[in-house]
């Protein structure tokens, strides 16, 4: 029987913000559009647009230089769809203040 040495897994990881960021400029619930953009600097790199009611999405600028900081083109573009489609399906005019009320209410019960 050999001796196996078990390795630990045990460990911590620090999670630090890299200054990339994305935010959501325009919902515009009665054409269903969601614009969501993706900033790092002060500079737009990308913009993309979700047509909500026609599942088109356009994809302007390039990402290509920050993805060593965050996320891909690909998974960009498609979390821009899934928020665009919460945010019409739940009448979110205001992403920001949207999220702004969740945190705000954390561990408190909703109310039906």
């Amino acid at each position: 029987m050999k001796n196996r040495t078990m390795k630990s897994n045990v460990g911590y990881t620090i999670f630090k913000p890299t200054g990339e960021r994305h935010e959501f400029p325009q919902v515009d619930l009665v054409n269903q559009l969601v614009v969501g953009i993706v900033i790092y600097e002060g500079k737009t790199y990308m913009t993309v647009t979700v047509d909500v009611k026609t599942n088109n999405v356009k994809v302007e600028g390039r990402i290509d230089e920050l993805e060593s900081l965050s996320m891909g083109r690909d998974a960009y573009i498609n979390m821009f769809k899934q928020e665009a489609k919460f945010f019409i399906e739940n009448n979110i005019l205001n992403p920001n203040d949207y999220y702004d009320e969740l945190i705000k209410n954390q561990g408190r019960p909703l109310e039906s």
